[in-house]
């Protein structure tokens, strides 16, 4: 029996060491067909072309697009800085409000500049009262010129009818014929009778004159010219009396006239004189009475409101001066929003202190966007005003304006665009994009390719052609880019394929084009 035991064990053994040696070819043969796969797939991989776009640049240029960055903003917008230090009191607004045009956003203590407006309106007040006052001046003043002046015409009336019936009634009748060529002297002339017929013939024109003007005057009249006329005319008839008296003076008993009559009719000519000097003593005191009424109302009008120079005025603009200056000041503490929008920032509190010239908040108009980019000279070739420009290839755009000249600060030309786009909010950045046609900057006369196709040099560059299934350098001379192309001056015509993109390829290796 022991013999049969031992017998089976060995059996067992052998059939187990059986099953591990088939166990071990079997995964041995797995094994190498695995590494058999693995190296056709190498290989493939190893001897797999890259694949390559070809284009020319006719299509190029039909398919191309200028690409900028721009920055989203508000057509209204402000930034409310503070003018002044001092410590904010109040804060009337929250963060995401919307204010109107005026509305208090802080106030900053101002108990003193209330103080300096309640003391400027004061004295505008009393600037006010006293021209007042002056007003009252004027008026008196007016009054009393109007006054002198009626008296100056009546003067000038009177002193005409006493001077013509002087003439008429006492000189007239020494002559035969007062108003004729020679009006003929009635007493002995002593060697004066020219002389008398000469002034009495003049006498003839002055007096109907004399008469006109006086019946014509009135006190819109310009009285101080009337008054010396009237003077002149005064005087003439005086120098007639004293000749008068020389004559009368030098008569002899031979005359007409007894001794008697002559030292009568000295004594009325000598009257008469008298009563024309009287004359022009009224006309003079007159003449200084119109003048000085009329600088007591100058003086009047200076000192009240109204005048070119007055006194009043110049006290009242002052004080309103003063005035304006106050609630400047007070003005500076209260920060308003000028514009009409929302708080899209709102950097204080209560309790702070501020410095001059911080900024306390912005307001913006969201609902009124445009977008602000700066292009080169090449891409300012490409782009004119009414343009439509895609906003992050999403929605249109509309270029609104093109400033005139080139930034200092940037070096570029700022350009904006209006959109009604409503993905996009104030401060964002956003990339733009513009279609370029056949006809923008002349593309039918330039050839074009995109940058990623030229093999750039020391000098110039080359581009990548497919002969025979592999790259082909071909040197180009480049010209000014543009946007993300560059003009090829020569080596390239517009009907010949270039590779697109030759970022990693090299000349002579094989490639693939891609379908």
């Amino acid at each position: 029996m022991q013999f049969i035991t031992n017998i089976r064990q060995k059996m067992i053994g052998r059939k187990s060491a059986t099953w591990v040696v088939a166990f071990i070819v079997i995964v041995l043969l797995i094994v190498v067909i695995g590494i058999k796969q693995n190296s056709e797939i190498s290989e493939e991989e190893l001897v797999k072309k890259p694949q390559v776009t070809v284009t020319t640049p006719f299509e190029f240029s039909t398919e191309q697009s200028v690409s900028l960055l721009g920055n989203v903003r508000a057509l209204s917008e402000a930034r409310i800085t503070s003018e002044r230090s001092g410590r904010v009191v109040a804060v009337n607004v929250r963060l995401g409000q919307t204010v109107t045009p005026g509305q208090i956003i802080a106030t900053l203590e101002n108990a003193s500049e209330r103080a300096s407006v309640l003391q400027a309106e004061g004295v505008y007040d009393s600037a006010l009262a006293l021209s007042a006052q002056n007003e009252v001046g004027v008026t008196q003043a007016e009054t009393s010129l109007v006054n002198v002046q009626n008296g100056a015409v009546s003067t000038l009336k009177s002193t005409y009818n006493i001077a013509n019936g002087i003439v008429l009634s006492d000189i007239d009748a020494f002559f035969t014929d007062p108003n004729s060529r020679v009006p003929g002297l009635r007493i002995d002339g002593r060697g004066f009778t020219e002389e008398l017929n000469s002034r009495r013939v003049s006498l003839q024109t002055s007096l109907p004159s004399w008469q006109n003007r006086v019946n014509e005057v009135s006190q819109d009249s310009n009285l101080e010219a009337e008054i010396q006329y009237s003077k002149e005319n005064v005087q003439k008839i005086i120098e007639i009396i004293d000749t008068f008296l020389i004559v009368f003076d030098k008569q002899d008993n031979s005359t007409r006239y007894t001794e008697a009559e002559l030292i009568l009719f000295q004594s009325n000519f000598t009257s008469l004189r008298s009563t024309l000097i009287g004359l022009q003593t009224n006309l003079d005191g007159a003449l200084t009475t119109l003048q000085s009424a009329d600088e007591s109302l100058k003086r009047a009008k200076l000192q009240a409101s109204g005048g070119a120079n007055s006194a009043s005025d110049a006290q009242v603009k002052q004080a309103l001066g003063s005035l304006r200056s106050a609630e400047a000041n007070l003005a500076k503490t209260i920060l308003r929003t000028p514009v009409s929008g929302t708080i899209n920032s709102l950097s204080v509190k209560t309790g702070d202190f501020l410095n001059s010239f911080s900024e306390v908040a912005i307001v913006a108009n969201n609902s009124a966007l445009e977008i602000v980019t700066y292009v080169g000279d090449s891409e300012r070739n490409l782009i004119d005003i009414g343009d439509i420009v895609m906003i992050e290839g999403e929605f249109e755009g509309l270029v609104t304006e093109i400033a005139p000249a080139v930034d200092v600060s940037t070096g570029k030309t700022e350009v904006r665009i209006a959109t009604e786009g409503t993905d996009i909010r104030n401060g964002d950045t956003v990339r733009i994009t513009k279609k370029v046609s056949d006809s923008d900057a002349s593309l039918d006369q330039m050839v074009r390719i995109p940058l990623t196709a030229i093999k750039f040099e020391r000098e110039d560059g080359s581009v990548f052609q497919i002969v025979d299934g592999k790259l082909e350098k071909r040197p180009v001379e480049l010209g000014v880019i543009l946007g993300n192309s560059v003009e090829v001056v020569s080596g390239l015509k517009a009907t010949d394929e270039f590779v697109v993109d030759v970022r990693g390829l090299v000349a002579g290796e094989s490639v693939e084009i891609a379908k």
